[in-house]
């Protein structure tokens, strides 16, 4: 059975039993910062299980796609070596909120393995919590498994947890016994052996407790049931695979990568090991892409970097020697495009984000060809290469060990391995401590407890500004925070004076802060409470939070005070303009520029707008005109814009944009604009275009490679930025004396022409008197065994160190058997300089950089170089002359 009809026939059966289907959630969580990226099939239902979200459905199914390749499941570096070790992965799952628990769970997924999928009962084992006698007995008595197929195992293997508290229960797991030829050989190979004999494919997951900070569990209110079967390794026991590479899932993307390779490689070949790499990064990094994550240098983008480069650096072990990996994208777009269609609409990005990063690293490569060059001149013939260099070479350059290794090994220099892997694990653990995984280190807030709290006794704080800008309201809660940060829940507001508090109310005209938009500010008033509110926040699904500035007297909870809750309508009219101004702005450029171009990030507020988006190249002038133009022709037509609720799925259908980092219920707010702009959008907007007035961008720049950044200003503050403009540009006009556009242009270009040749006439002052240095000093020269050794203390000059280079390398250009020693004290005179040099006829065991760090010392100094050329700077002045005067001794400690 190929994967896709493994997919197909597994959507179906759980549809069949009345489960509904729910697509993928993205790669990147929506609202959780918990996790860097989605890595099982449960991640998008976390607030189901938790109670603080419900669904019109209690059953669900899912193929989720998955990335395991940071923080806790860091997965890359056994990609390749191991049959089953993948970055990106399908996880099929099928879902129970508060409905039908083990039982069930337990039959369906029999029925499915064994009816469906027509595994051999006899090769099936399972195995439960140690103290499950529930699981145990169904499998048992219900299923009919004999008991020497059941295994009980402890909490470390079939107990799972969301974190450290929260919803946790035992697990049963289903494993295929692939024979004896798979497995290790031993007496004691069974269910639980570390060979690969028995492989476990599924896991049903029963949350049934909730364990609190001291490690109590209580039951669930709700028990529900959680299950992941891996597609890949289910696809190699149904298609008789001794890897998941060998099913059709991998082994096509291989052949059409060794085709552009121009290879034949056979299965039991040593290149498939890069083919490997190369298929299963190239599907994480169209995934990935396609999700809005981009190649940088921190966070999501550094893993998809390291995952882009380790697939291009394995490619050059197949002879590639340019970009190709863009093309083996394509090929990944081609396969999964039907069951994942954002990935054939965003092909192109995806490919142009892949080729750009492919060239750089290509450029990065040589550069650390060319280090490990110089480095192993350095050591040379019989040393040792330092573990700090080969871990540079890898971390920085993307050299793996091995590769360092090969290259080393031709010049007779070996590497320090353990070196390298003290790095190796310096860096791991600040990984770990720098990150938080799924439920790593989870704890329930006091807003997630505020929000149970509330929906326990029947309250509801709604949120009411869509439709008024103020509104009558009862305090549900006060939330209050002491010197040292803690909260805590209060009935009424402090009685002392307090910078600000926060609170929720039953009805709330405020926007708490999302999709880009900042909350509103306003005022609270009521029988004796003045307040300002200073912010609005969601913290919690459902849950406005005020934060309110007391101005007199103290906030009570209480159902017998009602209090006004104003917003400031001339700021929240002032975000509207802007927020409606950013959809126009979304449409523009898609327009403009293609439909590559995708949200990456923005900002509402009341003063302006910045909108982040996916763009290779600097706008031009041309395109920021016509692009402004557009936005105006839309404001200045009167365009309706209208906001309407409708169900997810036939809001996409009607072309509605969704974005990856925004979490949607069933039910989606929809703003239309005309007929042309269509997004799924929960901020406030303007009813007509008209009332935004005018639109102006006041800058475009690159913010990451492959982002670009617009700001910009509509309404007063757009008509104030060109009114400074214009101001700004008659200062320009009085000082340069000039009435147009034209002789202004013309007195700036008699400026910079002036000020080219004042430079060259510097630059010519400056070489004479470096000519004339460097013949004093040609002077001085003291012969010995064919060189000449040169020592000199140059005159101080504000340009410090360029000075000392620039004199060194005329010196070796006029006499090449030069040794050359100079220094120069700074024109502060708190540092010096000294740099040590030789010319091309010099004698070749003379080391610049080794004869440096025997003296640097003398200076209190750092520095290093070249064996040709070395550099230092340091404190020490005094210390200066000391190494002046023992550069002739210095000299003779080398062979020459």
């Amino acid at each position: 059975m190929k994967v896709a009809e493994i997919r197909r026939q597994f959507i179906e059966f759980f549809k069949k039993n009345e489960h509904t289907h729910v697509e993928s959630g993205s790669l990147v969580p929506a609202n959780d910062p918990t996790l860097l990226f989605t890595n099982a099939g449960m991640v998008q239902f976390k607030d189901l299980f938790t109670g603080k979200e419900t669904r019109k459905y209690v059953r669900a199914v899912t193929v989720q796609k998955c990335v395991r390749a940071g923080g806790k499941h860091n997965d890359i570096e056994n990609v390749g070596f191991t049959a089953r070790h993948h970055t990106f992965f399908e996880m099929l799952g099928n879902f129970s909120f508060g409905d039908y628990f083990k039982t069930e769970a337990i039959s369906l997924a029999w029925e499915f393995v064994t009816k469906v999928l027509l595994l051999d009962t006899a090769k099936l084992h399972v195995t439960v919590y140690q103290d499950d006698d529930e699981a145990y007995d169904i499998w048992h008595k219900t299923i009919g498994i004999e008991k020497n197929k059941i295994s009980r195992f402890d909490e470390k293997d079939n107990f799972w947890s969301m974190g450290e508290t929260g919803p946790c229960g035992p697990c049963s797991e289903i494993f295929f016994d692939r024979g004896e030829k798979a497995g290790c050989g031993q007496p004691t190979c069974k269910v639980g052996c570390e060979c690969d004999r028995y492989l476990e494919f599924w896991n049903l997951v029963f949350m049934q407790f909730n364990k609190d900070a001291e490690g109590t569990l209580s039951p669930l209110p709700k028990p529900s049931v959680d299950t992941g079967m891996g597609l890949e390794r289910v696809a190699s026991i149904l298609q008789g695979a001794a890897s998941n590479y060998e099913t059709d899932g991998f082994v096509d993307i291989m052949k059409a990568t060794a085709t552009l390779a121009q290879r034949e490689i056979s299965p039991d070949s040593p290149d498939v090991f890069p083919l490997r790499v190369i298929a299963d990064h190239s599907r994480a990094v169209v995934f990935l892409i396609a999700d809005g994550v981009l190649p940088s240098n921190e966070g999501k983008g550094y893993v998809l970097r390291r995952i882009l480069r380790r697939a291009v650096r394995y490619g050059r072990n197949l002879g590639f020697q340019e970009p190709f990996l863009y093309s083996v994208c394509d090929y990944v777009i081609k396969q999964l495009g039907d069951i994942y269609p954002n990935i054939v609409q965003t092909a192109d990005f995806i490919k142009k984000v892949v080729i750009a990063e492919e060239e750089q690293f290509f450029r990065t490569l040589e550069k650390g060809l060319q280090i490990l060059d110089t480095e192993l001149k350095r050591v040379g013939t019989g040393g040792c290469l330092s573990g700090e260099i080969a871990f540079k070479l890898y971390d920085t350059y993307g050299f793996p060990l091995d590769l360092t290794k090969v290259i080393s090994k031709e010049s007779q220099v070996d590497v320090d391995d353990q070196g390298f892997n003290t790095h190796m694990d310096q860096q791991r653990q600040q990984s770990r401590l720098s990150w938080k995984g799924s439920g790593e280190e989870a704890h329930q807030s006091i807003f997630q407890q505020l929000a149970e709290r509330l929906k326990r006794q029947k309250q509801e704080a709604q949120f009411v500004g869509y439709r008024t800008t103020q509104c009558e309201s009862s305090c549900l809660a006060v939330i209050i925070t002491d010197i040292n940060g803690k909260m805590e829940l209060s009935d009424q507001s402090p009685l002392k004076k307090v910078e600000s508090f926060q609170a929720v109310f039953d009805r709330s005209p405020f926007y708490p802060e999302g999709g880009g938009q900042v909350g509103d500010i306003g005022t609270v008033r009521g029988p004796q409470f003045e307040g300002i509110v200073t912010d609005s926040q969601k913290p919690v699904e459902g849950l406005p939070v005020l934060t309110i500035k007391p101005i007199k007297g103290v906030l009570e909870t209480t159902t017998k005070k009602t209090y006004q809750l104003v917003i400031d309508s001339h700021q929240r009219s002032a975000i509207e303009k802007n927020h409606t101004a950013t959809h126009l702005l979304h449409w523009a450029l898609r327009k403009t520029l293609g439909d590559h171009v995708q949200q990456a990030g923005s900002l509402v507020t009341a003063e302006m707008l910045r909108f982040d988006f996916t763009h290779f190249q600097k706008m031009t002038p041309s395109e920021l005109t016509d692009v402004e133009s557009s936005i105006n022709d839309k404001i200045w037509n009167s365009q309706p814009v209208e906001k309407i609720t409708t169900d997810k799925n036939t809001a996409i259908s009607k072309g509605a944009i969704a974005f990856f980092s925004e979490k949607y219920a069933d039910k989606v707010r929809v703003v239309s604009i005309g007929d042309f702009s269509l997004e799924l959008c929960g901020g406030t907007h303007v009813n007509v275009t008209n009332e935004i007035h005018l639109f102006k961008i006041i800058s475009e720049s690159s913010i990451a490679a492959g982002v670009r950044r617009i700001v910009a200003l509509t309404s007063k503050a757009a008509f104030d930025h060109l009114t400074t403009q214009r101001t700004e540009w008659e200062e320009v006009k009085n000082k340069l004396n000039s009435s147009d556009l034209k002789e202004v242009q013309s007195k700036i270009e008699k400026f910079m022409s002036l000020e080219k040749e004042l430079k060259k006439q510097k630059e010519s002052i400056k070489s004479k008197g470096l000519n004339a240095e460097m013949e004093q000093l040609l002077q001085t020269a003291t012969p010995y065994k064919g060189f000449h050794l040169i020592v000199g203390k140059v005159i101080p000059d504000v340009s410090g160190m360029k000075k000392l280079r620039d004199l060194s390398e005329k010196i070796r250009q006029k006499s090449p058997k030069a040794i050359t020693f100079l220094g120069m004290v700074a024109t502060d005179r708190q540092k010096c300089f000294i740099v040590i040099s030789k010319g091309k006829e010099a004698p070749t065991s003379f080391n610049a950089n080794i004869a440096l760090q025997k003296v640097v010392s003398e200076i209190n100094g750092k520095g290093g170089g070249k064996n040709d050329m070395a550099q230092a700077g340091g404190s020490q002045i005094n210390g200066l002359n000391k190494i002046l005067e023992k550069a002739s001794t210095l000299v003779t400690e080398f062979e020459i």
